[in-house]
C-alpha cells in the first residue's frame, strides 16, 4: 500500500546543492521507531555522505514559517556503498508524539525526474520487524 509522506527540498534544479527534509509526522506513524531505513532508486545518482545527514525533531512550516529543526536527535547513520539506502539508528526511540525529519544536504542528481524514496521503520519489541511507513516523491527539474 502506497502512503505519501511530507517532504521539503530547498532546490529542485539538477546538480544544485539542496537540503532535503524527509519528514515523519506523528499522524504518519502508529508506533515508535527503533531504526529507520530510507531506500533510494538506482537512478538517484546523488552522493550521500553520513556527515551530511542529521535527525531532528522539527516544527513544520507553512505560509508564514519555514520548516526547521527544533532539536537535533543523536543518531548513527550508515550509508550503503552503492548509495541504495541509508540506515538511521537513533540513540533513543523516536516517539509517536512529535514530528521528526531526516535532513540531508546533498547535490541533486544530474538526471531530472521524479524519485520515490521509501521509508521502513523497525518497531521496538520482542521480535524486530520492519514495516513500510510511506514514500517521499521527490522532484528534480
Amino acid at each position: 500500500n502506497y502512503k505519501k509522506l511530507y517532504y521539503w527540498q530547498s532546490s529542485k534544479e539538477r546538480r544544485d546543492r539542496a537540503t532535503y527534509y524527509l519528514v515523519l509526522r506523528e499522524r504518519d506513524r502508529k508506533t515508535a521507531i527503533l531504526k529507520l531505513k530510507i531506500s533510494f532508486p538506482k537512478y538517484f545518482d546523488a552522493t550521500i555522505k553520513a556527515k551530511n545527514l542529521k535527525l531532528c525533531k522539527i516544527s513544520l512550516g507553512g505560509m508564514l514559517e519555514k520548516t526547521k529543526c527544533i532539536e537535533k536527535v543523536p543518531a548513527t547513520f550508515e550509508v550503503a556503498k552503492d548509495y541504495s539506502h541509508v540506515e538511521v539508528f537513533p540513540e533513543k526511540v523516536i516517539s509517536v508524539d512529535d514530528s521528526y525529519a531526516v535532513v540531508m544536504k546533498i547535490f541533486n542528481p544530474s538526471q531530472a525526474g521524479m524519485f520515490q524514496l521509501n521509508a521502513m521503520g523497525q518497531v521496538p519489541g520482542d521480535v524486530p520487524v520492519s514495516r513500510y511507513l510511506g514514500s517521499w516523491n521527490v522532484d528534480v527539474d
